[in-house]
């Protein structure tokens, strides 16, 4: 059988046959240059929640990224990783008092979620000893709302600064929104940026303060994915960070204000393109006078992105042939749902077969599930060699915690 598909020289097909499929494959030189793109502009937390594999972590750590993270446990990892508090942004709106100690002992950046977490967070600052250094999550009009960040129009964004300002125990240091949807277009961006700096300016009219730190959140779109049915993203992470970059500067200067220090807290664009999944074809269904189906060894358990997004999808084993067949990829799990897409063309496959799935390192780990099968193992390729960052589960795993 052809050796196909190959990323630095090593057969993907060879890969599965050393560790197994599924699999995650991480490019390192592909991480590395995401992590170079998003350089310039300031400081750079990565987003936990969106890759949390510690061989991947440590790796962008190493190349000066800190840590934003949402729960205790990824707190507690980005402390074993050796990520200083000073470089580690703590999100989210379910924080646990003991998580937020941690935090206010190490000197972590605190975002507040809503207006009930001032009291909150500053009771566990006096309970500690120290001054929590804080920020205020705002939501811009296009922006998610609910429970994630206090709404800047109808003033409840205003009134929680005001009120965080208040307290001895917590010093407000910094702006912070999510712009929520993925963010597609420049356009988009702009309004984004835009509404927040007038924000800033309210800030300074109102309350007489300039926030430290301006802090954009994440949400940058993958330009090869798509999320129900929108359009392929124009915005690429350089103009990006050089749309934000400029804005801020410019407006500062126009308001001979200090200009604040940026923070970006990108997830999938880091690391999304950087990660592949690999999987084999299991089993072939021909339905007479209707689709032809693959049944993969990977579905929405390891996949659980796919059930809205869209990515491509290449064969391994057969790379090059001519895209002649039209298939449904379905997943081992005995459920309905368990589609990871509803068409793609590929070569005739058959058994045995292989398909890397692109950009696949966004919430493919965080949402991969062991229903009815064990996890995959993840190696990371570099210069042209496989090490191994994570052991596939065994069926001994499944149950090790059980009396």
């Amino acid at each position: 059988m052809s050796r196909g598909l190959k990323l630095e020289g090593l057969a993907l097909h060879d890969l599965l046959e050393r560790f197994g499929s599924p699999l995650h494959v991480v490019h390192a030189a592909a991480l590395d240059r995401n992590v170079q793109a998003f350089q310039g502009a300031g400081d750079i937390f990565y987003s936990y929640k969106t890759n949390p594999v510690p061989g991947v972590l440590r790796r962008l750590h190493a190349r000066g990224v800190g840590a934003e993270v949402i729960s205790p446990y990824e707190l507690w990892l980005a402390e074993r990783l050796g990520v200083p508090g000073s470089r580690t942004v703590f999100n989210g709106p379910a924080k646990s008092g003991e998580a937020v100690a941690r935090a206010v002992a190490r000197g972590v950046l605190i975002n507040l979620n809503h207006r009930e977490e001032i009291d909150a967070v500053a009771r566990v600052a006096e309970s500690v000893g120290k001054t929590a250094r804080v920020g205020v999550r705002v939501v811009t009009r296009r922006g998610w709302s609910g429970q994630l960040g206090l709404r800047i129009d109808g003033g409840e964004a205003l009134a929680a600064f005001e009120a965080a300002l208040a307290k001895p125990r917590l010093r407000v240091a910094a702006l912070h929104a999510h712009f929520g949807p993925p963010l597609r277009s420049r356009a988009a961006l702009c309004g984004f940026v835009d509404e927040l700096l007038r924000f800033c300016d309210v800030l300074h009219a109102r309350l007489g303060v300039s926030p430290e730190v301006l802090d954009f959140g994440g949400g940058l779109a993958l330009p090869n994915v798509t999320e129900n049915g929108a359009t392929r993203s124009k915005l690429s992470v350089r103009e990006y960070v050089r749309t934000i970059a400029s804005r801020v500067a410019r407006h500062f200067r126009r308001a001979r204000r200090e200009h604040p220090r940026i923070a970006l807290e990108p997830g999938r664009a880091l690391t999304g393109s950087a990660q592949l999944l690999l999987t084999r074809v299991v089993s072939s269904r021909e339905v007479p006078g209707g689709r032809s189906y693959l049944m993969l060894d990977a579905g929405t358990n390891l996949a659980g992105a796919m059930r809205f997004e869209s990515h491509r999808v290449l064969p391994v084993s057969r790379a090059g042939a001519a895209p002649s067949h039209r298939y449904a990829l379905v997943g081992p799990l005995c459920s309905p749902s368990d589609v990871l897409s509803e068409g793609v063309r590929l070569p005739r496959l058959a058994p045995g077969d292989s398909l890397a799935i692109l950009d696949a390192g966004a919430y493919f780990v965080p949402y991969q599930t062991n229903f009815s099968f064990p996890r995959p193992a993840i190696v990371m390729v570099e210069r042209g060699r496989a090490r191994l960052l994570r052991r596939a589960e065994r069926f001994a795993d499944l149950v090790a915690f059980d009396s």
